[in-house]
């Protein structure tokens, strides 16, 4: 596979992962910035739902296997007090979503046979259809919530990084917080119109 180039809109920042300062405003909103939050970055490996299932998180499968500590990158982005964000009983939401979009599809399949049951012989719909349909729409729709990016990751947006992970590519929502950042770390990021894509 030949790479080609992927050009953007909006011109993007490549800016040193290790050097990378955020203005002290809310990239959502433009406000003064007043609280600090944690965008983890999420690598190439594969991600679990729940921290617990991931060997690389679990300190005694780690020790029993070998593996290394991992080196958690976050990026420190300062935002204002109506957009705080932290991840914490996200995990254990979203799991329950996943339970319920399960029972869900059950449901839906008992209203499915319903509904043939009651076209096969020639009967009105029974009202249980439209229950179990409106339960799986409930349903689907929680979760659709649920694992939307919040409005810190639209606003700030992880792009890739480079071969070596020194540099990361962002991506800013609002144009004048972009010039911000740049002005921020002008010794050490730069604007970035087309990257390298592989070609899948």
């Amino acid at each position: 596979m030949s790479p080609k180039k992927h050009y953007f809109d909006n011109p993007i920042v490549r800016v040193d992962l290790s050097r990378a300062r955020f203005p002290k405003i809310c990239p959502i909103c433009g406000a003064r910035a007043i609280l600090l939050s944690r965008m983890t970055i999420v690598t190439g490996r594969t991600q679990y739902l729940r921290r617990e299932w991931d060997p690389y998180y679990s300190p005694y499968v780690r020790r029993k296997q070998g593996i290394p500590q991992p080196t958690l990158k976050v990026l420190p982005i300062q935002v204002c007090a109506n957009h705080y964000y932290t991840d914490e009983g996200e995990d254990r939401y979203k799991s329950l979503c996943l339970i319920v979009d399960g029972l869900a599809m059950a449901f839906m399949f008992f209203g499915l046979l319903f509904l043939g049951d009651s076209i096969s012989r020639g009967r009105p719909i029974s009202p249980w259809v439209t229950v179990f349909t409106a339960i799986f729409a409930i349903s689907m729709f929680m979760t659709a919530i649920a694992f939307r990016p919040n409005a810190l990751a639209r606003a700030v947006r992880i792009i890739g990084f480079d071969a070596g992970m020194q540099n990361i590519l962002l991506a800013f929502k609002s144009n004048s917080y972009r010039d911000e950042f740049i002005k921020e770390n002008s010794m050490h990021s730069e604007l970035v119109r087309w990257i390298l894509k592989a070609d899948t």
